[in-house]
């Protein structure tokens, strides 16, 4: 009897858990840590992964049960940014996080033979990510599971049909305009930029539609996001201007500045501010990585005044890239023509007041 219980026992112990035993779900998501330019906006993730932090619970665990892990990127790729020197938004300079390099660590280890699933992106609400822009939230999931994969070392899996996002987005009117103007503004420089340089802020846009986002954090990540895409759009820049022309024909220097790592070829749209002028755009302008160009642009004045141009980059469909800018003009020339009836009326005014002064003599003559 005894050797009978031993046996079980034993067998209890040592037999491995049943083959149908079902895996249990565990969700690697946080709120926004960092800003748009790559700074924190305080140091709450460090507590969130250090020992006894809720991040760290979740991957320290002693439950052997099976798991799916299902992962945001962009929190890894945050809590990655932490095994560096960073910087808070205050400018405090912090040390390189041990507890990142070994939260990490962890958490390759953990998921080496597991299930791993990655979330689009910043883990932003699907639902209302296909309200607002479907083709995004398809290069949300993408860039999620390639950015994962490369952060663990190993293949996972992307289901954008399933349902593994949890939690719902409210965006007001305001945050979807500005989320519009923001994902237009950099899908716009893609056609003239290399994408490569514009995937950080276009894969970022996500996570403002995160459930995990306050109504106050979502209203603060917007606007910071706005300002870094600003940014963006600044690097590719027409220098606005005061132009001063006394020629009926003229050359209008124009400053052109290309702040990205790539050559970009752009057209240049000039509209007129007035009939006073006439001025054409330029098409097929290539400015060089890092450089600033300065064109000459034909320009016929008809009569001089305060007038503008107003000036714009545009992509060879004819998309506006970029705001426009505008170029203000004091023209003090005179038309040719203008000038030959002005000469001429001078002229006979002179020779009338001769004919008069010639009369006036004769009658005093007289």
């Amino acid at each position: 009897m005894k050797k009978l219980l031993l046996f079980f026992l034993v067998a209890l112990f040592v037999m491995p858990a049943p083959a149908h035993a079902e895996s249990r779900e565990v969700q690697i998501t946080d709120t926004m840590h960092r800003n748009f330019d790559g700074t924190f906006r305080n140091d709450d993730l460090a507590k969130e992964i250090a020992a006894g932090g809720r991040l760290w619970s979740l991957i320290f665990s002693t439950d052997l049960t099976p798991r799916i892990w299902v992962i945001d990127a962009a929190l890894i790729e945050d809590i990655t940014a932490m095994t560096q020197p960073y910087e808070l938004r205050d400018g405090t300079q912090l040390d390189a996080s041990i507890e990142a390099v070994a939260f990490l660590s962890r958490l390759k280890s953990i998921t080496r033979n597991a299930q791993v699933v990655a979330l689009p992106y910043g883990n932003p609400d699907p639902q209302l990510a296909r309200e607002l822009a479907p083709g995004e939230l398809n290069y949300y999931y993408k860039t999620a599971q390639t950015r994962l994969a490369t952060a663990l070392s190993r293949p996972v899996r992307s289901e954008p049909l399933a349902e593994w996002s949890k939690g719902r987005t409210y965006f007001s009117k305001e945050l979807r305009n500005r989320y519009a103007t923001n994902r237009k503004a950099i899908s716009a420089l893609s056609t003239v930029v290399d994408p490569a340089e514009l995937a950080d802020i276009r894969a970022q846009l996500g996570r403002l539609m995160s459930p995990s986002l306050s109504q106050t954090d979502r209203s603060y990540f917007s606007f910071n996001a706005s300002q870094e895409v600003f940014k963006y759009k600044e690097r590719l820049k027409i220098y606005a201007g005061k132009y001063q022309l006394t020629s009926a024909k003229s050359k209008l220097p124009i400053t052109l500045a290309n702040g990205f790592n790539s050559v970009v070829k752009v057209n240049l749209n000039l509209s007129p501010g007035s009939s006073r002028i006439s001025v054409d755009g330029v098409k097929e302008i290539t400015l060089e990585p890092k450089s600033k160009t300065q064109i000459s642009v034909p320009i016929e004045i008809f009569a001089p005044g305060q007038t503008y141009i107003t000036a714009q980059f545009v992509n060879d469909q004819g998309r506006l890239i970029g705001d426009p800018v505008e170029l203000s003009l004091n023209l003090t020339v005179i038309d040719s023509r203008v000038a030959w009836f002005t000469t001429g009326a001078a002229v006979l005014l002179f020779l009338a007041a001769i004919a008069q002064s010639v009369r006036r003599v004769r009658r005093a003559r007289k």
